[in-house]
């Protein structure tokens, strides 16, 4: 299955792309219009998984050997 999404992804081009970033935009906001008290309530947690995800991300950004 990974490999099949690899393939599917290669055939994207670049307004492909830009057109899924701003439908994930949208569908967070629209998502996130409904749970706002529970978000607000929550923000530390929130962070705290930004935070980590961003870290470990960034990490493999910089260490990735080009190939």
């Amino acid at each position: 299955m990974i490999q099949w999404a690899k393939e599917r992804t290669k055939t994207l081009n670049m307004w492909d792309i830009g057109v899924l970033k701003i439908y994930c935009v949208l569908f967070g906001m629209i998502v996130g219009a409904f749970v706002s008290t529970f978000v607000r309530e929550h923000v530390w947690w929130f962070a705290g998984v930004v935070l980590v995800l961003g870290v470990g991300l960034g990490y493999r950004w910089f260490t990735a050997e080009p190939s």
